[in-house]
């Protein structure tokens, strides 16, 4: 059993932000750094109009029914995305049981508190801890939803999220936001990226922050090219790296939000459009192996009949874009926080992550060999599999692997030493295995 109460909740933006001018939406997001995975949740406090729009072969989603009635008045709170996979659909109860708490919604027959939900997928290669977002977090970040202000990138539901395993690239990604406005119509789109597919921008080139690329998987057309001749190659592979194409392991949740009164006919095709209009900036989008759900909200506040729903989508498309382009994170160049030379007695040592999680570690010189023998994958790194480091940074030792590219060691408050998996945003931190 994983008891959870005691874990540092983290809310509110950490990083770079987007600031836009839409008081109907009011935004809060949660993490569970030592997952890390985290919730972003969208509050509508005069309730909003919503459809949905589901194209992934994996999707994992709490009240979609309801959105599907086709109401045409405003009955709808809140939109939570989070991490964790089925298991962080309780975040969802949680802000619509706070909601309650809070006086909102008196649980009275026509005062529910109506929320809905989406989950992605954040276990497996990236991380090794059972945490996930629950009722408690999807609470924290009701509590600090403020309007006008989006945490960009490796921050709330997009804490732990990558992109590109169907070419093997495991590129970090996070969310993103982009606002629009057209006369009185204020468009807001939003997206958590974590897809089996790229990031392309406007031109077609794949988008990885500051993570270098190989230049034959620079362009999206370099990397299509390639699939005829390695589908059915015995090393399933792409410039030698592994295919993840298997495993229902991603999903990218959007919401795209406008001011303007739209028909529930009208908002439907606007979540249509919009989700389709993805294709051109993630690809593949919608595969099997995804949970891709798009949530279109209106909050009915203005009338502009000189704007036709179909160009609203259109501007919302492109919107929608550059939301997905901003979810990509400026990843820093790692800065050792310990700057002790470890003898290598002291780190030619067996380390435990999560329960069955186990790197062994020995040091020779400036090479470092890890070695999985634990029961199951440590970023990708399969049991009884070998890695060696490629170079040395002072306390960190960096390698050529599809997603650890880099340990690093630091001792805990007892002094002992603890080994830690991709430092920063993402780490994972190992203890000694005790004999």
């Amino acid at each position: 059993m994983t008891d959870q109460a005691d874990l540092v909740i983290r809310t509110g933006p950490t990083g770079s932000v987007l600031k836009f001018d839409f008081p109907g939406i009011h935004i809060g997001t949660a993490e569970y750094p030592e997952g890390p995975t985290g919730a972003t949740v969208f509050w509508f406090p005069s309730k909003a109009v919503g459809a949905v729009d589901v194209r992934g072969g994996a999707p994992g989603s709490y009240n979609l029914d309801w959105l599907r009635q086709g109401h045409d008045f405003p009955n709808l709170d809140a939109i939570t995305i989070s991490g964790g996979s089925w298991y962080g659909l309780g975040t969802a109860a949680g802000v619509a049981a706070a909601l309650k708490d809070n006086t909102h919604r008196s649980g009275h027959w026509n005062n529910l508190a109506t929320v809905a939900g989406a989950i992605i997928y954040d276990y497996g290669l990236r991380r090794l801890t059972p945490y996930h977002p629950d009722d408690r977090l999807g609470r924290a970040a009701l509590s600090a939803a403020r309007p006008g202000v989006f945490p960009l990138g490796a921050q709330g539901a997009g804490r732990n999220t990558m992109q590109g395993a169907y070419f093997g690239l495991w590129l970090h990604s996070g969310q993103g936001g982009a606002f629009a406005q057209v006369d009185e119509t204020k468009i807001a789109a939003f997206s958590v990226v974590n897809s089996v597919g790229v990031v392309v921008d406007r031109s077609g080139a794949v988008v990885a922050g500051a993570q270098p690329l190989p230049e034959s998987a620079k362009h999206i057309d370099k990397l299509l090219a390639q699939i005829p001749n390695e589908l059915y190659s015995d090393r399933n592979s792409i410039m030698g790296r592994r295919r993840r194409v298997g495993n229902p392991t991603n999903t990218t949740i959007s919401v795209v939000v406008t001011n303007q009164k739209l028909t529930y006919a009208e908002l439907n095709r606007l979540a249509v459009q919009v989700h389709t209009s993805m294709g051109r900036m993630i690809q593949p989008l919608g595969t099997v192996n995804d949970g891709d759900i798009l949530f279109a909200v209106s909050t009915a506040e203005i009338e502009n009949p000189s704007l036709h729903p179909t160009d609203l989508a259109v501007v919302a498309s492109e919107t929608m874009w550059s939301a997905v382009l901003n979810s990509i994170p400026d990843i820093d160049p790692y800065r050792a926080t310990e700057t002790t030379i470890f003898e290598p007695a002291e780190l030619s040592q067996t380390f435990k992550f999560g329960t069955e999680g186990l790197v062994e570690i020995r040091q020779t010189g400036n090479s470092l060999t890890l070695r999985s023998v634990g029961e199951c994958s440590i970023f990708g790194i399969e049991p009884g599999e070998t890695l060696v480091s490629a170079s040395r940074e002072a306390n960190s030792f960096l390698f050529a692997s599809e997603i650890l590219q880099r340990i690093a060691f630091k001792r805990d408050s007892d002094g002992k030493v603890m080994l830690v998996l991709n430092p920063g945003n993402w780490q994972q931190i190992g203890k000694i295995l005790k004999a």
